[in-house]
């Protein structure tokens, strides 16, 4: 019996002292996977940072197209006065692109950002108000609704503020809601720039957040196509909206790459 014990200790001592050997082959092991997975990784063709790992509306992997895309994108950056970036009001914090703001404040070209809070009839006023008071401590911040009217021009305004607008109205009004403060706001910057010729304003934001329709909006027409499937808007677009007002239309892209694809789905911001 005692013979028995001893050979059982022993196995047991000479099992632990096997578990001692192969700990570190099993984790060397897995530092050369990961190493492996981490080279294949690094040499796959990834956009380079000046691209801000942007990807296209589509969501489709093809480098090209998701390379044109930020092109475009760029493209309306560059050429404004003024960036709107046009926020889902169901979600505003989720439509934000740090990219995009950071890339406005550093631009050293007395660039302007504004935010645009979109899609305010989807919401309870209640966290409309105070989706404004937090997001106007940043950024001048303006409560949109695009109109949904089915003519080819001649869309209508609600003449009323916001404030003056109950949520009645909001959610039954077919009118668009918005379009004179965002006026009044765009021509009190050519007034405080003392700008003589025509200020360009570039529409930017996540894909499906309704920019085309804000412009068609703010024209009374149907100058951009719109639909309910993200990418719609391949290129950038001009509109020229007054004598002194020029927009941009861009096409929707997400910048950072680490963006949960579930999350993207559910904002209808992919196919």
């Amino acid at each position: 019996l005692e013979e028995e014990r001893q050979l059982k200790k022993q196995q047991r001592a000479l099992a632990r002292q096997q578990k001692k050997i192969e700990l570190p082959k099993s984790l060397e092991s897995m530092v050369n996977d990961v190493e492996r997975r981490q080279n294949k990784f690094d040499h796959e063709k990834l956009p380079t940072n000046d691209q801000m790992n942007a990807s296209n509306e589509t969501g489709e992997g093809d480098e090209r197209s998701r390379k044109t895309f930020y092109r475009e994108f760029k493209k309306v950056v560059d050429a404004s006065d003024i960036i709107i970036q046009v926020l889902d009001a169901r979600d505003p914090l989720g439509c934000r692109c740090p990219q995009v703001e950071e890339a406005v404040l550093t631009s050293g070209k007395n660039k302007k950002l504004i935010l645009l809070l979109n899609k305010i009839d989807l919401i309870p006023r209640d966290n409309l108000d105070k989706w404004l008071k937090y997001l106007r401590n940043e950024f001048p911040t303006i409560a949109f609704r695009s109109s949904t009217q089915n003519q080819r021009d001649r869309l209508g305004h609600v003449k009323a503020s916001l404030k003056a607008c109950d949520e009645h109205l909001l959610k039954s009004s077919n009118k668009c809601i918005g379009a004179s403060t965002l006026m009044n706001l765009l021509s009190n910057y050519c007034r405080k720039f003392d700008i003589k010729t025509s200020i360009t304003v570039g529409i930017v934001g996540f894909p499906n957040v309704g920019k085309s329709s804000v412009i068609n909006s703010l024209k009374r027409s149907q100058a951009c196509e719109t639909g309910s499937m993200p990418g719609i808007t391949k290129q950038m677009q001009t509109i020229k909206l007054d004598k002194l007002i020029k927009l941009f239309d861009s096409p929707g892209i997400v910048m950072s790459r680490d963006t949960n694809p579930s999350s993207l789905v559910l904002r209808n911001c992919i196919r």
